[in-house]
Parts: C-alpha cells; structure tokens; sequence
C-alpha cells in the first residue's frame, strides 16, 4: 500500500511541476498563418502567377499571366489592400474557431463592361494555394474564364 501512496504523491507533484511551469507566462507558439508569405505557381496556361500576402494578412501584389486566343501578357496588381480572411456570416453568431482561420483570395480589377481580370483562390495546408483566375473582355482576344491555377509559399 505503501508503494502505491508513494506513486500517488510522485504523480501528484509532478503534476504541481508541470502546473507552475506552464503558468510563468510560457505560451505555445501560435500556428503561422496559411496565407502570410510570397507565393509563386503556374495557372493552366502555362503562365506564372505570383503574390504576396503581408504579415497582417492582407494580399498586397499580384502579378498574373495570361495566354490565350493568341494574346499573351501579364497583368500586374501593385499596392492592393485585399484581406485574406474569409467573408463569412454564421447564423446564428458567432463563427466558430475553424471558420476564423480558413484563409481566402478574392480579387478583381476593371469593369463589368470592360476587360478584367478576377483571381480567387485558397490557402492550403503545406505551404499550398490553388483557385481561379478570368480574363474577361481583354480587347482582341476575347475571354477565358475559371483558367486554374496553383501556387507553393516560397
């Protein structure tokens, strides 16, 4: 009987160690973000496409290519404040943890009546993001919409 007081004291104080070493202020690093990071990929083109997302989450370049009914090209975005979080309303409030970490893209440039370009995508696990991107109206060359797209954070 000893024996077994002895372990429920040893386990007891060590549980009491662990307690007050994790309570001095000691944090577990925070997971990095799915999206922060310069990213290069290739859209099925075979044309490149790269971004950049800053520290606070928010797409600030993006530089697209595009090849398709004879025209190519690159358009390049410079400057952006898009934010990567998700546009997301949960009914009833509030989202959930994991609807808060799910990281998006979504970006458009021109006009419904004009050439544009749109680009969406999302942040993966493992360094990986994929999505869209439409070439609509470009003068001379016409349209090539939901073109696919993949990227790796360098």
């Amino acid at each position: 009987m000893r024996t077994r007081t002895n372990a429920v004291l040893w386990v007891g104080a060590l549980a009491a160690v662990l307690a007050s070493t994790c309570s001095r202020g000691t944090t577990s690093p925070s997971p990095s973000s799915l999206s922060v990071g310069q990213w290069n990929g290739t859209t099925a083109q075979g044309t490149s496409i790269t971004f950049t997302v800053s520290s606070d989450e928010i797409l600030t370049t993006l530089a697209v290519g595009y090849g398709f009914n004879g025209c190519w090209g690159t358009q390049t975005f410079s400057n952006l404040n898009v934010p990567t979080a998700p546009n997301v309303t949960c009914i009833p409030g509030p989202c959930s943890g994991t609807h808060s970490t799910y990281r998006a893209l979504a970006f458009s440039s021109g006009s419904v009546a004009g050439p544009s370009t749109t680009v969406n995508g999302v942040f993966l696990p493992g360094n990986r993001a994929q999505g869209l991107v439409s070439f609509r109206d470009y003068p001379g060359c016409g349209t090539a919409a939901g073109v696919e797209w993949t990227a790796t954070k360098r």
